[in-house]
């Protein structure tokens, strides 16, 4: 790819649809972005140009399908999954692991471990794959005065449609709410879909989790003491190992926990 002498600035809306899209005009100018930044959040350069991103799924379909053509289903997923990292410098990696892909003349290429881009990519998916199968276990229902159950998360990383179909078959004859409090949306089911939704102020307490008292059951005080009583219960004091459950299951994930409140 030709690297344009002007130095621009990619801005893109922050969705996955917009990095794909942001990924087609970048091969379509031959321009190599000097960064990648959401609209709105980057620091303004005066000394850049910038280009900003229309969306445009048919855009973003045709790099898709192109992934998967010249990777694999699974390894087009990885890189969604590491998208959803949300970490500093994500774009660009992705947008250099991409060129690669689609440049490299062997076919194989997204397999390559000893280039740094895949590597990173990898271990990047991983990262997001492990904090999403900590969280089915993490996340603790409170059934609300409407007969809706309701649990805030607050996870490192965007994992809320990865932990979807979980929950989506756990508690399939239930309606219920799982709130991202650092994200600002929830994903919603009906009994039948899941859908996301925004709640403008959540009627639960962002610091301990725990639902606002006209908007709980009226059982659902009994079920937090069931939690505690039960943690208690299967807790060995002689065998307690505080350091090893911080490496298990994290402190900065106690946050929401029934049964740790009282410790965080």
């Amino acid at each position: 790819m030709e690297h344009n002498a002007n130095h621009t600035i990619y801005n893109y809306d922050g969705t996955f649809e917009g990095l794909l899209t942001l990924v087609f005009e970048a091969f379509e100018r031959k321009q190599d972005p000097m960064s990648i930044e959401q609209k709105g959040r980057g620091v303004p350069d005066m000394f850049a140009q910038t280009f900003d991103v229309v969306v445009d799924e048919a855009k973003a379909d045709r790099v898709w399908q192109g992934l998967v053509k010249k990777t694999s289903t699974r390894n087009a997923r990885m890189v969604y999954v590491a998208f959803l990292s949300e970490l500093p410098g994500v774009e660009m990696l992705l947008w250099r692991y991409l060129k690669k892909i689609f440049t490299s003349a062997h076919a194989d290429f997204y397999q390559n471990l000893l280039d740094e881009d895949v590597h990173r990519m990898l271990q990047t998916a991983r990262k997001v794959k492990r904090e999403a199968h900590l969280f089915l276990g993490l996340v603790r229902f409170q059934k609300t005065a409407d007969g809706m159950f309701f649990a805030l998360i607050e996870p490192d990383h965007n994992i809320l449609w990865l932990i979807s179909n979980h929950f989506k078959s756990r508690y399939a004859t239930q309606p219920w709410v799982i709130y991202d409090t650092r994200r600002k949306y929830g994903i919603w089911y009906d009994r039948k879909e899941v859908q996301e939704v925004q709640i403008e102020n959540p009627a639960a307490d962002a610091r301990t989790g725990k639902l606002h008292e006209q908007a709980r059951d009226m059982d659902e005080d009994h079920f937090t003491h069931l939690w505690k009583a039960y943690y208690q219960s299967i807790t060995i004091s002689e065998r307690a190992n505080p350091r090893q459950m911080a490496r298990m299951m994290p402190r900065r994930y106690w946050k929401y926990l029934p049964e740790k409140g009282e410790e965080t």
